[in-house]
């Protein structure tokens, strides 16, 4: 499917063409097909510094553990430490290992007046407890009990602790589940800090995401089902906009978890991103840019318990664009160019668009206001 007039050149180093894109959105996020690829690392990088430079964002969340992102925030307001010890308790799912992330948390630092926050559960999706270990001011009673009750499924990802939970009987998977429950009825009871209150949430979420994911590898899902995930990362920012009232926001996480529309887990079964939480909210106010590209190679996580998170991350080739995805009406690229949707919105547009080195069907044109398309992409040096 050809698409019509609305693509142009795009010049990421171009304050005017995002600016007229960003418009006056209080959250603007920025997507990626996949995690770990060098070009959009270094994309995301310079529209980062255009936001917080020439459009006064102050607020940079990312797809990462909320609690393990305090600790970058820490170092980004000038506590001690560097990225490189960061990578390992500061982020999730090993998104702190590639050189472009560094460089932003860096860049972050030395320019001083913006915060960083991780939007994601905790643990890289398999562990409550790096949030449970931060929750302060309520029962300790409670917070033991609710860090012994998780201990049963616990793991170093969202792959190990699906397996331990999907072992545990009813009675146990409830047990964790009341014990979380009843944590964050104590601190709501008892007036805690916001903060503290969305750590204890983000463990219920998380617990609730490995309910979900045994449905869905079992087969019980169907039609359209809740990703607590994305529930959560939605929540987030809902949280940041109270924490820091007024301010601008913008997000850097999977085109999945961004879209305006719900995104396909398996044949027949899809979830509400947190986009379209967000979009439902804030309508105007929240713009997604995806990201994509059209050829070179791309990056598959398989479990390995010598991995850092228990994640290996390997470089695998692409395949050619699928049919009716985006990548295919675009055809060969010699530079970056911009799609703006917005014009189109409601129009028949491609079907489908590149999601690590498979394809997902999406309505492109109502999941994204604009993309991003790149000549290549290639997986980021992430040191072994």
């Amino acid at each position: 499917m050809p698409l019509p007039h609305y693509v142009t050149s795009f010049d990421p180093d171009d304050p005017a063409t995002l600016a007229a894109l960003v418009g006056d959105a209080q959250v603007v996020a920025i997507g990626e097909n996949n995690h770990h690829i060098r070009e959009f690392g270094e994309l995301r990088l310079r529209l980062v510094q255009q936001l917080v430079d020439e459009l006064g964002f102050t607020v940079v969340a990312m797809e990462s553990g909320h609690a393990e992102g305090l600790l970058v925030d820490a170092w980004v307001q000038g506590g001690p430490g560097d990225p490189d010890e960061l990578a390992e308790a500061g982020f999730t799912f090993r998104f702190g290992d590639p050189p472009e992330v560094r460089a932003l948390i860096s860049w972050l630092r030395a320019h001083g007046g913006v915060t960083f926050a991780g939007l994601d559960v905790p643990g890289s999706g398999g562990d409550p407890r790096p949030a449970l270990d931060r929750v302060t001011g309520g029962d300790p009673g409670l917070v033991d009990a609710a860090i012994a009750a998780v201990s049963a499924y616990a793991g170093a990802n969202n792959g190990v602790a699906s397996d331990r939970y999907a072992q545990l009987g009813t009675a146990e998977r409830d047990a964790a589940t009341a014990a979380l429950a009843r944590l964050i009825l104590q601190l709501d009871a008892d007036g805690a800090d916001p903060g503290t209150r969305h750590l204890a949430l983000g463990a219920l979420r998380l617990d609730e995401q490995l309910r979900e994911l045994t449905a869905l590898i079992a087969g019980e899902a169907t039609g359209r089902v809740r990703s607590s995930r994305d529930v959560y990362m939605a929540d987030t920012v809902r949280f940041l906009q109270r924490r820091h009232p007024g301010a601008r926001i913008v997000l850097l996480a999977h085109n999945g978890h961004l879209q305006r529309i719900p995104y396909p887990l398996i044949p027949g079964v899809t979830a509400a991103s947190a986009g379209t939480y967000l979009a439902r909210d804030l309508g105007a106010d929240y713009r997604v840019l995806g990201v994509t590209a059209i050829g070179g190679s791309t990056t598959e996580a398989r479990l390995d318990p010598a991995a850092r998170h228990g994640i290996a991350v390997d470089a695998r080739p692409l395949d050619p664009p699928a049919a009716g995805s985006v990548e295919e009406a675009l055809g060969a690229l010699d530079r970056p160019v911009l799609l703006d949707f917005r014009p189109a919105r409601g129009a028949a547009g491609p079907t489908g668009i590149r999601h690590a080195h498979l394809h997902a069907e999406v309505d492109v044109l109502a999941a994204f206001d604009a993309l991003v398309c790149l000549p290549e992409m290639h997986p980021s040096d992430l040191g072994g």
